[in-house]
């Protein structure tokens, strides 16, 4: 065999470690619940999940140039487990209408960029955002568990 061959046989394989990935939007309005939304996956450590799920809506008046808004969840995730925690990189967006029987238009939206860490087995709070003119509040969590 040759030498690229002979050293990767000789090399150990890394196990491979997954994990179960939870996380938990929790939404109010005016103080009360307004609705939660929950993502899960089963995740590899150090590889990327993306995912994408939603439509596109019609945004313009019939007699312009059409133009489209992407509304749903758009959702990028990696996790490291290091220092007895695990290391979390995302993006997360939501986007969604407000009342589709107003006029205009009106699209909610809601975006992270995560760079935290969490413990194994705990659900934990990795961001509270409040939106002030519109009375709402969002809570981010997340629960990860190695998978057995």
């Amino acid at each position: 065999p040759d030498d690229r061959q002979k050293n990767s046989e000789e090399r150990p394989r890394r196990q491979i470690a997954l994990y179960h990935l939870e996380f938990t939007l929790d939404e109010t309005l005016y103080g009360r619940p307004s609705g939660a939304r929950n993502f899960k996956m089963l995740m590899q450590e150090g590889e990327t999940n993306r995912v994408r799920i939603g439509s596109k809506v019609l945004i313009s008046a019939p007699e312009s140039e059409p133009k489209f808004a992407d509304l749903g969840l758009k959702f990028d995730c990696k996790l490291r487990e290091r220092d007895g925690y695990i290391s979390i990189d995302g993006k997360l967006e939501l986007n969604d209408l407000v009342s589709p029987a107003t006029s205009p238009l009106t699209i909610r939206s809601f975006q992270a960029e995560l760079e935290t860490a969490a413990p194994l087995d705990k659900a934990t709070t990795i961001g509270v955002y409040d939106d002030a003119g519109a009375k709402r509040r969002y809570e981010l969590r997340v629960t990860v568990t190695k998978a057995r």
